[in-house]
């Protein structure tokens, strides 16, 4: 897989756009980003299928009121995020699917934001598919990760056509290698896989219990910071236990990226923007957020700076 995105296309096409049937339905959510929103809509539209989303509560934890209503027939599968990008909001999955397998559907995960951060084992939430990216975890880009049970691939047919993906090829007809071959056409990213495997053993080594300890200690501070700031509107969880290392905030009626402008001159670095989750920023009724993001590498005093930039913020507009 190049990334997260390309993990979760190949889902959406040789699951969901193959398996399933006219009629069937996907339920997402609206915090998705468009990576685990665009695909299954492609697939809903070339195969009949129908897609459902969860909503939110106004503190950016998921509205699960109506998954059981939701999980009932014809549901046949179930996509979220892990961690949100934009609220930083952990989602429980594992309640959400033992759920979901009880009404029989599958589950598929957006990891990309979770599995750099914190602990995370696909058989303690006994999930179906899972996806993540190398380059949110120290290594190089154009390298990820697609986790599935052997059961479903092997149903599943290729994603893509070509060499190494083969057993046997005629003039008429071809069949399969066995997986996970089938799912690796043509030359594989050598060089990143040895980049991701560095990664991933650099970040067992720090420990990734660790890392979460430490983000989790940063949003606290960093939450208290943009309460002091005053006229700062955070969206997503005010408790750093139910969220990762992301706040996203609007400074009064200050546009996210002028936010942005200012706090680059501070030498602060945020995204600001719709974060690819647009239907997120029309549930909260914004064009754009700015987005702090904290790793293991960031300390406390920038987060100090980040609150004497957004004072400046204020000072600039006249807020």
């Amino acid at each position: 897989m190049r990334n997260t995105t390309e993990a979760l296309n190949l889902v959406a096409s040789s699951y969901a756009r193959e398996l399933l049937q006219p009629g069937d339905r996907i339920v997402l959510s609206v915090m998705e980003h468009h990576s685990n929103i665009v695909p299954w809509q492609l697939a809903a539209e070339r195969a009949g299928l129908s897609l459902a989303y969860l909503d939110i509560n106004d503190d950016g934890t998921l509205d699960l009121s109506n998954l059981d209503a939701l999980l009932a027939p014809p549901t046949k599968l179930v996509s979220l995020s892990h961690q949100s990008n934009v609220l930083g909001t952990i989602n429980d999955l594992r309640g959400i699917t033992a759920r979901a397998h009880a009404a029989g559907a599958v589950v598929c995960v957006d990891a990309a934001q979770s599995v750099p951060h914190m602990p995370v084992s696909v058989r303690d939430l006994d999930v179906d598919f899972f996806a993540f990216s190398g380059h949110k975890m120290c290594g190089p880009m154009g390298i990820g990760v697609l986790w599935a049970r052997p059961e479903l691939l092997e149903r599943m047919p290729p994603f893509l056509g070509g060499g190494s993906m083969i057993s046997k090829v005629t003039l008429q007809r071809t069949t399969w290698n066995t997986v996970p071959h089938k799912f690796e056409a043509g030359t594989p990213d050598v060089a990143g896989a040895v980049g991701l495997e560095a990664a991933c053993d650099y970040l067992d080594a720090t420990g990734r219990d660790r890392i979460h300890v430490h983000e989790q200690s940063l949003v606290r501070h960093m939450l208290d910071v943009l309460d002091e700031v005053g006229e700062v509107t955070v969206y997503g969880p005010h408790d750093a236990a139910l969220q990762g290392g992301a706040v996203s905030f609007n400074v009064a009626d200050v546009h996210a990226h002028d936010v942005g402008t200012i706090l680059d001159r501070h030498g602060v670095a945020v995204r600001a923007g719709h974060h690819c989750a647009q239907p997120l920023m029309r549930r909260y009724a914004v064009a754009a957020t700015a987005r702090a993001s904290v790793y293991l590498y960031n300390t406390h005093a920038e987060i100090d700076v980040l609150g004497e930039a957004l004072t400046d913020v204020r000072r600039v507009f006249r807020v």
